[in-house]
């Protein structure tokens, strides 16, 4: 599926473009090497909060957590034959 979008561009990249064959081609292929990069800022942001989260609990918290998770263990295994 496509969608047509109408742009403004600088005046040199719309040089470029227009001495390009196909210029969603070349606009798509500028785009996706530049996605990669911005999902791994946004992975990077998402770990710097949680791992500021992570050092804001306190020892009961923590203790909390990892006894919801052990019970949450359980019950998901309940029944369960390894």
């Amino acid at each position: 599926m496509t969608v047509k979008l109408s742009i403004s561009v600088p005046d040199d990249v719309a040089s470029y473009l227009q001495s390009q064959g196909n210029a969603s081609a070349a606009v798509v292929e500028a785009v996706r090497r530049v996605l990669p990069d911005a999902r791994r800022a946004r992975q990077r942001e998402a770990a710097q909060a949680y791992g500021e989260y992570l050092r804001q609990r306190s020892v009961e918290r923590v203790e909390a957590d990892r006894a919801l998770i052990e019970e949450s263990n359980d019950i998901a295994l309940r029944d369960s034959h390894w």
